[in-house]
């Protein structure tokens, strides 16, 4: 009779995380700078997914647009303060949904008086953990981040790229105040057409699935216990 109402109950926790994983979806943000003249002063991106929206990427207050074709480029790195120096990349997850992400492709180039040292960081801790460090010599760059270390994302998600150290692409120390550090598209072999995000975006579970699921655990242990004894 145990066996039987286990059976049942199993049965209708496979449907809920059915229910469940009908609402995974992967998704992309991508932004695309190909005939960006590099001093626009934002560049919207576009979400696979209707449940991500506000895809944008912009500058801090204490940095300046500069010209610089098919990217977003500044210069006023010689200063670097976090709280004002920095890119801003970010989107916004609908009420009721979170993203996981898998990684984000980037291309990027200092100029040679520019910044050498910069990090990604992002608002989930106040952006105080380098997620990954964006190392420049004056040439361009394409990184491919791992961003699956991350927890799941809702509301509005915000990553920074700021310089973490005084020094020149160069190697030389005390950024110039013309350098500058310019974000593109990823380059594997050829364009991808875009610095882009990659993930799965989620429907945030009810409670009661939750519940179901602690009860299943707590029954299923009890009979195997008992059948062991």
């Amino acid at each position: 009779m145990k066996m039987k109402q286990l059976s049942i109950l199993v049965s209708a926790a496979v449907l809920g995380l059915s229910a469940y994983a009908s609402g995974q979806s992967a998704f992309t943000v991508n932004f695309n700078f190909a005939g960006m003249p590099g001093d626009q002063f934002t560049t919207a991106g576009d979400s696979s997914s209707a449940l991500v929206s506000g895809a944008i990427v912009d500058r801090g207050p204490g940095i300046f647009p500069a010209g610089a074709m098919n990217s977003i480029s500044s210069n006023g790195w010689d200063s670097p303060d976090p709280s004002q120096d920095y890119f801003s990349i970010r989107f916004e997850v609908d009420p009721g949904y979170f993203v996981t992400l898998d990684n984000l492709l980037i291309g990027s180039r200092s100029s040679n008086t520019g910044p050498g040292v910069l990090a990604l960081r992002y608002n989930g801790d106040g952006f105080g953990t380098d997620l990954a460090v964006l190392n420049q010599d004056g040439n361009f760059k394409n990184d491919n981040i791992d961003l699956s270390v991350l927890p799941d994302l809702t509301g509005m998600v915000e990553f920074r790229i700021v310089a973490t150290a005084d020094v020149r692409a160069n190697g030389d120390p005390d950024i110039g105040a013309g350098g500058t550090f310019r974000l593109t598209n990823y380059f594997d072999g050829v364009d991808t057409g875009g610095l882009t995000f990659g993930g799965t975006v989620s429907v945030i579970p009810e409670p009661s699935t939750y519940a179901l699921l602690a009860g299943i655990l707590g029954l299923a242990v009890v009979v195997f216990r008992r059948r062991r004894a």
